[in-house]
């Protein structure tokens, strides 16, 4: 059998057979070599052709980047999840090799190589909707946390270590955190979902001056400078695009507020000034990047405002449709065609039905403040706020919709 019709074999039950062989000729002429070597591996050269015809971003890719088929080689048959520590081991040394390369492109590039690996697994059904959405998540935490390491790295040489003062009147550096909302905040998170994120450092202060600027500035200043350029590392486009789209809109004050604050006045906000919809975004909220004592404290104190003790079904689920509804505000209202996420009957819905019954009962009950979709409609079931047969359906609808949305 020559090459080509074994290319036509391999591809034949595949969704878009005609891209998938379309792709491998581009491939064989622009690289050789590796086209050779990848004939002779039939299981690797079904993997690549399953690829290309499920995504035209990663058949690109592979295009630009061949080298990428042999590691894809080594990785495809790893059936475990890689925690954010193995992904940042992986970065560095991804880096390392890379060196030349600016950083916003090579975080780019790292994400798009990685994303070969985990659509792969996902492709053919090696791992759960849940562990795929919370590997995903894994790898946007690691960029966040390389990105806040470069990023703090360039700002302390210009101002120097940003100070706080302690109880005992001693200055000590001052600390930051990047949380994680949305999808990302519950480990949730797609192949090209925006990342919601909140910016919060310990407490006001100034830098020691003894950098390249020779000045101080506040912390205030310091940390939104610091925050701009973390944006910058993950969302800035380039000629390879951006790893991310950061969305901002959700910390206090919205778009009108400090890129970054300090845990006590965000605590203030949530406990006296943020609407109903605003402390329902921190029931999936953790630390994404930096030092996650910061996020564990300031969750502690506005926990109680998020989680109401007096808090009502009835109000609950009024609150949680004026936030849908403002959802479909700005995305232009109801759209034709069944939008996936959105929509009547989308996985929206199936998150705020989550998220409202943990609104009524989470402030009586600590065990149903769960930030994943599907770990709390199992505890819900488990606590008979909703049946058996309503977390069936619920579950199989959610990993349908998500498994649709991933195509």
């Amino acid at each position: 059998m020559n090459h080509a019709e074994n290319i036509t074999e391999l591809v034949k039950d595949l969704p878009d057979a005609e891209s998938a062989a379309r792709f491998f000729n581009q491939f064989a002429e622009r690289h050789p070599l590796e086209a050779k070597k990848l004939l002779k591996n039939k299981g690797l050269l079904s993997d690549v052709l399953t690829l290309a015809a499920f995504s035209p971003l990663l058949a690109t890719t592979l295009l630009q980047n061949p080298n990428y088929v042999m590691w894809l080689a080594r990785q495809r048959k790893e059936a475990k999840i890689r925690n954010k520590e193995e992904l940042l081991e992986s970065l560095a040394r991804f880096s390392l090799t890379n060196s030349q390369i600016e950083p916003p492109v090579l975080l780019a590039r790292f994400r798009r190589r990685e994303l070969l690996r985990i659509y792969l697994r996902d492709i053919r059904r090696l791992g759960t909707i849940a562990e795929i959405t919370e590997e995903i998540s894994h790898l946007a935490d690691a960029i966040l946390e390389q990105a806040l390491r470069l990023a703090r790295q360039e700002l302390d040489n210009r101002y120097g270590t940003p100070l706080e003062i302690d109880e005992k009147g001693r200055a000590k550096p001052a600390r930051f955190c990047v949380v994680a909302l949305g999808k990302l905040g519950s480990n949730e998170l797609n192949y090209s979902s925006d990342i919601d994120l909140l910016f919060l450092y310990s407490a006001e202060g100034a830098t020691s001056g003894q950098g390249s600027r020779g000045a101080a500035v506040t912390n205030r200043e310091y940390f939104v400078k610091l925050s701009e350029f973390i944006i910058k590392l993950v969302g800035g486009q380039s000629g390879e695009g951006a790893a991310y789209r950061v969305d901002l809109r959700l910390r206090p004050h919205g778009r009108v507020g400090a890129l970054a604050i300090s845990a006590a006045e965000a605590v203030k906000y949530y406990n006296t000034q943020a609407q109903a919809w605003e402390r329902q975004t921190l029931i999936r909220s953790r630390t994404a990047a930096g030092d996650a004592d910061i996020f564990k404290s300031f969750f502690q104190a506005v926990e109680d405002a998020v989680f109401s003790r007096n808090e009502t079904v009835e109000n609950a689920l009024r609150n949680v449709r004026l936030s849908k509804d403002k959802i479909n505000l700005e995305h232009g209202g109801a759209a034709r065609g069944f939008n996936v996420k959105l929509g009547a009957g989308g996985i929206r819905e199936i998150e705020f039905i989550a998220q409202a019954l943990q609104l009524a009962y989470g402030g009586r009950d600590r065990w149903l403040r769960a930030p994943h979709t599907l770990i709390s409609l199992a505890r819900l079931a488990d606590r008979h706020l909703i049946s058996e047969n309503e977390l069936t359906e619920l579950a199989d609808a959610y990993d349908f919709l998500r498994r649709l949305e991933h195509r």
